[in-house]
């Protein structure tokens, strides 16, 4: 069977009730039907010490740190947090992030701002950003080339 990997899940939020409530199941399952990785992923930093803690606890899962662009008003971390948490072994990539235009309404400065922060991270650990994007293609590409996304790479 082949070897896949899910390179963007959210494990942490998953609805295991298919699974009688156990995520060892739900990984297994996922095994049996060739999933040998995942990448789950980090959407605030309320949620990231669950997402680190689930890296750790099963071999066949890595973690991402950052906040995804539709939560606002939540704990928002400057670009010295974020390197300093993606500085964990089982943190691979830096996100999710991006721009979300749909969600969201007025001045989104707040956003563009806090892309450019993780994008600053990805190109200081070297790690890969994990990019959301939603009827922002515009503003997306011309941060990405401002601020050098392409050094660090990305899904």
């Amino acid at each position: 069977m082949s070897f896949l990997v899910d390179s963007h899940c959210h494990l942490d939020r998953l609805d295991l009730k298919n699974y009688d409530g156990s995520l060892d199941r739900a990984l297994a399952h996922a095994a049996e039907l060739g999933v040998g990785h995942m990448l789950c992923v980090s959407i605030d930093m309320g949620n990231f010490p669950d997402v680190l803690a689930l890296a750790h606890q099963y071999p066949q899962v890595s973690a991402s740190v950052g906040v995804h662009p539709n939560e606002r008003g939540k704990h928002d971390p400057d670009t010295d947090e974020l390197v300093r948490l993606a500085a964990d072994p089982q943190v691979v990539a830096i996100g999710e992030t991006g721009l979300d235009y749909f969600r969201s309404e007025g001045d989104l400065d707040w956003q563009r701002d806090r892309f450019r922060r993780h994008i600053a991270a990805a190109k200081q650990t070297g790690k890969p950003l994990i990019i959301h994007m939603r009827d922002a293609t515009t503003d997306t590409l011309k941060i990405m080339a401002e601020e050098g996304a392409g050094e660090a790479g990305g899904v």
